[in-house]
């Protein structure tokens, strides 16, 4: 009997094929699992997408983006910088409050701050104060726009 393998297990020629099959999948801001087992394995992942996604609400958005803009007003940068980041706050503000927003407008402008926030860091006191509040921002509001905290330089 030395040198033979046991009956019950299977020799390399016969072991079980293993294949993984993913249908109608989009996912965004989501998570899919994959797995590989021995055996039979069977996962499935349900949920609202939606639901996960957003996290927040488009009012909740909108407070957030008005303490950004806030700290914007307070802060003691030149009024140049001040409004250019205004000019972007406040339409991605406008359009989070609307029933049915675009968020990839609102992605938009707030890009554009994220990016003037990340010069700002580099150039002034106030603005690595104003980043930190930024970021905190970017990174609550970055799931409701269906985007990862990356999107905006984090």
């Amino acid at each position: 009997m030395f040198g033979k393998k046991p009956p019950s297990e299977p020799s390399k020629s016969q072991q079980p094929t293993q294949s993984q099959s993913f249908s109608n999948v989009t996912v965004t801001g989501g998570m899919v699992q994959a797995g590989q087992a021995g055996g039979d394995l069977q996962q499935s992942q349900t949920g609202d997408l939606q639901t996960e996604q957003q996290g927040i609400t488009g009012a909740e958005v909108v407070a957030l983006l008005e303490q950004l803009e806030a700290a914007v007003k307070q802060a003691s940068l030149d009024p140049v910088q001040q409004e250019e980041l205004l000019d972007y706050l406040r339409p991605a503000k406008r359009e989070a409050a609307k029933e049915k927003p675009s968020k990839e407008l609102v992605g938009q402008n707030l890009k554009q701050v994220s990016e003037t926030l990340k010069t700002l860091k580099d150039t002034t006191e106030t603005g690595k104060s104003l980043w930190q509040t930024g970021t905190e921002i970017f990174k609550t509001v970055a799931p409701w726009l269906g985007v990862a905290a990356h999107f905006f330089g984090l």
